[in-house]
């Protein structure tokens, strides 16, 4: 039972001493009505009074010594932080449009300003006040005196309305105390008021700034930036003094990763026991981590996962594919929100309470936000509310919302997540021990995995060799080449689906094959699949050797191998190859052979269509009365469960692969072979007229 003493807060449990006061009104962070709660490790009563009577001093004097006004410098930081935030995004958004072709597109850039000029208004203006931005509108006056163009006003007026509702929403005056209180600046109206101004102002910086980002774009197509007129960036601030060499400008690591308005509506939980810690704290937001003596053992910042991920990446060196990796670094951002929406700093900080959030935070998001470059960079409590907007709208229209991430893909980023918890682990960062018990779904049963996936019947794929790719189109071009015309291209569009429908790899592993790939043996020509310096391959037993299909011969692929090398190129396929990107070939070719399916089979066409090829082609062989282990070998697997076939003998050969190939029925008999014709951009070696502008 707990015994009090003299001195105010101070209590005794056994034989230990305790100060716990009430935590003052003003401590806003701090639930009211809450304690703090303080062991002074000691039993000695008057050494504990003397520790009482510092610490109910000091406490007073955080109440009372509250009151001081933001300084120049602490100004400076804040409009850094928030013009820094805003380029990292506006950066990432750019990358993901450049992906997309529209790197050099003016509408991107006109957009960028007139988010910015809306900005600059309520920095200007404050949110207390309505611009009309229409006749005699102050607003309206000061946008044209700084060379606005008239026209782009409503896009304006419609950004400014958007944002200054979010501003005088309930929250946001919370995510302002948040963030001022990380950046040690006093929480009153008038340090609040300064702090979102600059907030208005960082952000305007940011997106008024678009020579570097922009620079692919013709400015003279703009009005913003037409006729001599420039971009009047008002948002800059005066340079302040260089901080000390022991700060750090950075902000502290709980910020939310995207600081836009709607995630500074996001706040940490307040415990139900505050525990005060009584050493400054510095301005730093890498320095925020605990010293290994205060906990035990060394803690790693929210904000520096990514650069421990990127460690993690590197260690697995090539036992991860580039995709993997991708996924890895994409979750990590994802926990990375997550963790920052509730006010966790460091590893130390992290429980398993915090890893069901997460398992919560993939129920609720868009099932498609990885391939949206906007949907990417959103913090966690925006793609909640991406997730429940999508199910308001489904609900409306009677269909089923594209919400929460299905169970594989659950599965597959919890093993990354495990991954990259160990690794902090095994680097010596404090994390409490955890389990995906109850969170991770089930493993689907060996029955249910085999429904998952049709597998199309010979018949089934028929149809698809009667398009025009193989009849004749109109021309060249990709739209074109699906409308009925005269002639016949021969490309990675004519042969893979060939190659897919008798052999059934993976579509990579054909799609990057070299020139040099092909060869031929005292039984006919062969395919060698080997890791090139086009892409690798997905196991060991993915390198295997594979007999060309007779059709292949028979409709031309040979001549079109040796016409292709004699142009120079080192890949089989060069259509499916960019010169400005480092592109995958096997997406590039779904994209262009999935809508050739897709008018071929009209209402019949399955799921995964282009994976359904290869288990289609497996299916067909066993029904044939053609073994597994064959089959699998044709395929790159390795059947697991006997030891002769995984210890005591090699891959099936060449001649027992082209006895199993031969149960496949000959369903290409009736394309007509054509001659040689390769695509025109091909034969003159001239860049794909699809490629884009993007990283190489």
């Amino acid at each position: 039972m707990a015994v009090r003493h003299g001195v105010e807060n101070l209590i005794r449990r056994g034989n230990i001493f305790y100060w716990r006061p009430r935590i003052p009104a003003a401590f806003i962070h701090c639930r009211p009505g809450s304690r703090l709660s303080l062991s002074l490790h000691c039993s000695d009563h008057k050494k504990a009074q003397i520790i009482g009577r510092k610490l109910n001093t000091r406490l007073a004097e955080l109440k009372l010594n509250s009151k001081e006004t933001m300084s120049k410098l602490q100004l400076q930081k804040l409009f850094e932080h928030e013009r820094d935030k805003e380029l990292e995004r506006l950066d990432d958004i750019n990358i993901m449009a450049r992906r997309n072709g529209r790197g050099g597109d003016v509408e991107e850039m006109e957009l960028d300003l007139e988010a910015g000029w809306a900005y600059q208004l309520l920095a200007k203006f404050g949110t207390r006040v309505d611009l009309s931005l229409e006749n005699d509108c102050a607003g309206l006056t000061y946008l044209l005196n700084n060379g606005v163009p008239a026209l782009h006003v409503d896009a304006i007026r419609a950004n400014y309305r958007g944002e200054l509702t979010v501003a005088r929403s309930p929250g946001f005056e919370d995510g302002i105390r948040r963030l001022i209180y990380q950046f040690e600046i006093d929480d009153t109206a008038a340090n609040r008021q300064r702090a979102m101004s600059k907030i208005f102002e960082g952000r305007a910086a940011a997106l008024l700034d678009i020579e570097e980002r922009h620079e692919l774009v013709d400015k003279s197509r703009s009005e913003f930036t037409g006729g001599g007129r420039a971009v009047t960036r008002n948002a800059e601030v005066t340079e302040a003094e260089p901080p000390p060499p022991d700060s750090d400008p950075s902000p502290p690591s709980s910020i939310v990763e995207r600081p836009s308005a709607s995630a500074l509506t996001a706040g940490p939980r307040d415990p139900q026991i505050a525990h005060l810690d009584l050493t400054p704290r510095s301005a730093a937001g890498k320095q925020a981590t605990l010293k290994a003596s205060d906990a035990g053992q060394r803690v790693v910042a929210v904000s520096d996962f990514e650069q421990e991920c990127d460690k993690l990446i590197a260690n697995m060196g090539k036992e991860w594919t580039a995709e993997t990796a991708r996924d890895a670094k994409a979750l990590v951002r994802m926990f990375q929100s997550v963790l920052a929406e509730h006010g966790i700093e460091h590893s130390g900080q992290i429980e398993q309470y915090h890893i069901g959030l997460l398992r919560q935070h993939f129920n609720d998001i868009p099932t498609d936000w990885g391939r949206s470059s906007r949907m990417r960079v959103m913090s966690a409590p925006e793609l909640r509310a991406k997730g429940q907007e999508m199910r308001r709208a489904a609900e409306a229209s009677g269909t089923k919302p594209k919400v929460g991430l299905a169970a594989a893909t659950i599965r597959k980023h919890f093993g990354n997540l495990s991954h990259f918890l160990k690794h902090l682990k095994g680097h010596g960062f404090e994390i409490e021990e955890w389990t995906f018990e109850g969170l991770r779904p089930r493993k689907p049963k060996a029955g249910d995995i085999r429904q998952q996936q049709y597998k199309p019947k010979p018949q089934d794929i028929v149809p698809i060799f009667s398009s025009p790719v193989y009849v004749g189109s109109q021309d060249h071009m990709r739209g074109r080449r699906r409308k009925p015309g005269t002639q016949v291209f021969h490309d990675s569009l004519y042969f893979l689906p060939i190659l897919l429908t008798y052999l059934g790899p993976r579509r990579k592993e054909f799609a990057g094959l070299h020139v040099d790939d092909i060869a031929k043996d005292e039984d006919g020509y062969v395919i060698i699949l080997q890791t090139n310096d086009t892409r690798r391959l997905k196991t060991t037993q993915s390198r295997r050797l594979l007999p060309l299909p007779d059709e292949l011969v028979r409709l031309g692929f040979i001549e079109y191998v040796q016409a292709i090398k004699k142009l120079g190129y080192v890949q089989l396929f060069p259509d499916l190859f960019s010169d400005k990107t480092d592109n995958d070939p096997g997406n590039r070719f779904y994209d262009t052979f999935v809508p050739v399916m897709q008018a071929a089979l009209g209402k019949n066409m399955w799921s995964r269509a282009i994976h359904a090829l290869r288990h289609g082609m497996a299916d067909t062989l066993k029904q044939a009365g053609v073994s597994t282990e064959v089959i699998d070998d044709i395929s790159g697997r390795l059947s697991e469960g006997s030891e002769t076939n995984t210890r005591y003998t090699n891959p099936a050969g060449l001649p027992l692969m082209r006895e199993a190939l031969k149960h496949y029925p000959v369903i290409t008999a009736g394309i007509e072979r054509k001659p040689l014709q390769l695509l025109p951009w091909v034969e003159n070696r001239q860049p794909p007229p699809w490629a884009r502008e993007g990283k190489k």
